[in-house]
C-alpha cells in the first residue's frame, strides 16, 4: 500500500486536528468528509483544496475513491459506522471510546472479528515516543520490579476549549473526562501491566442528573500492582495529566503533550529534549503506526479488542463510583 485516501466522519475538535495532521503526512490524503453540521463541512472545504463533502456517512464509507475511514464522532454512533465499514470492507480508524454500552460493544467486536477488514482504535499511546520507550525499558528489565502507578489530572474547565462545540462531552450519557482522557492512560497501563480491575472508585457528579463527572478518585489492580487515580475539574492552576510508573530501579513520568521524565532515585530528568514538539511528533508517529499496521507490518497498535477492554474499565469506574 502506498497511501491512504481518507474519508473523514466528524469535523469537531478531534476531526480538525486529525485533518491537519494527515495533511502533513506523506501517506495520507483526506479526500472526502461528512459531519451532521453542514456549515462546518463547507467551512472546512473552503480552506482545504480538493476536499469533497459526502451526502451522508453511508455514502462516504461506500465511496470507491477512499480506502480508509476515520471516525471522530460521539461514541454512540461508532457501532453504526463500524457495521457499514464491515459491509463495505473498508478499513477503519476510530476515535476512542470504542462505545458506551458494553454489551453492544461485545456484539460489535464479535462482528469485527468475523471479518478481515482492518480496524484500529486511536489511543494516544499506541505509538507515542515516551510510551514505547517506557514499554521497552520495562520489558528489558531496566525498571526493576513495578511498585505502582498513578494518574493525576487537573482541568480548569470541561470540556476543554478546543472541544467546546461538542456539547455531548459535557453530558454523562456519552461524555466525561473518564471516557475522553482517562481511557488513554488506562490503555497504556493495560498495555504495560496486563489486564486490570477496579478496586474502588468515588465519582462526583453535578446535581442536574445530566452533566458529566467533575471529580474522581479511584484505585485499580493490575496483577497485584495498584494504579491510583485522582482527577479534578475547576479552579485555577496548571492544566494537564501526569502519569507515573514507579519501578524499583527506575521510574518514569509522562506528561500531557508527550513529555517524559526519568528518575533513578533523584530528581526527575526530562528525556528527549532534542524533540521540539513531542505532542506533534507523537501524532505523526500515530499515523506512521496506523499505516504500518494496516500495511501488514508487525507493529503494536490499539485494536477493537483493546478498545473493549478499556471500555469495560471505564464503565466499571463510572458505575462503581456512582452509588
Amino acid at each position: 500500500m502506498t497511501s491512504f485516501k481518507v474519508g473523514m466522519i466528524g469535523l469537531g475538535g478531534m476531526g480538525q486536528m486529525m485533518l491537519a495532521d494527515m495533511q502533513k503526512h506523506e501517506n495520507y490524503s483526506v479526500r472526502l468528509v461528512w459531519d451532521p453540521n453542514a456549515e462546518v463541512c463547507r467551512a472546512t472545504q473552503s480552506v482545504t483544496p480538493g476536499l469533497r463533502i459526502a451526502s451522508d456517512a453511508a455514502s462516504l464509507i461506500n465511496d470507491q475513491a477512499i480506502n480508509l475511514v476515520y471516525v471522530a464522532s460521539p461514541p454512540n454512533t461508532h457501532r453504526e459506522y463500524y457495521l457499514l465499514a464491515i459491509e463495505a470492507d473498508t478499513p477503519m480508524l476510530c476515535e476512542k471510546p470504542f462505545g458506551v454500552d458494553v454489551a453492544a460493544s461485545e456484539d460489535l467486536l464479535a462482528r469485527i472479528e468475523n471479518t478481515r477488514t482492518p480496524s484500529l482504535i486511536n489511543f494516544n499511546h499506541g505509538n507515542a515516543l515516551g510510551s514505547t520507550f517506557i514499554e521497552k525499558e520495562l520489558n528489558n528489565g531496566e525498571m526493576g520490579n513495578i511498585k505502582g502507578a498513578e494518574i493525576f489530572v487537573h482541568l480548569t474547565t470541561w470540556p476543554r476549549e478546543f472541544q467546546k462545540t461538542a456539547t455531548w462531552l459535557a453530558q454523562r450519557e456519552q461524555g466525561g473526562f473518564t471516557r475522553e482522557i482517562l481511557s488513554h492512560w488506562l490503555y497504556l497501563t493495560r498495555r504495560l501491566l496486563g489486564d486490570g480491575s477496579v478496586t474502588r472508585a468515588t465519582v462526583v457528579y453535578p446535581d442536574d442528573g445530566v452533566s458529566s463527572e467533575t471529580h474522581m478518585t479511584a484505585e485499580l489492580d493490575f496483577g497485584g500492582i495498584p494504579l491510583f487515580i485522582r482527577v479534578a475539574t475547576g479552579g485555577v492552576g496548571p492544566v494537564g495529566t501526569e502519569y507515573t510508573l514507579w519501578g524499583s530501579k527506575k521510574s518514569f513520568r509522562l506528561h500531557s503533550g508527550g513529555r517524559i521524565s526519568c528518575s533513578t532515585g533523584g530528581a526527575w530528568a526530562e528525556l528527549f529534549t532534542d524533540v521540539e514538539d513531542i505532542g506533534a511528533n507523537d501524532r505523526q508517529r500515530t499515523l506512521d503506526g496506523v499505516f504500518a499496521h494496516m500495511s501488514g507490518e508487525n507493529i503494536k497498535m490499539a485494536s477493537p479488542e483493546d478498545g473493549l477492554a478499556v471500555q469495560r474499565l471505564v464503565e466499571a469506574l463510572l458505575v462503581s463510583g456512582n452509588k
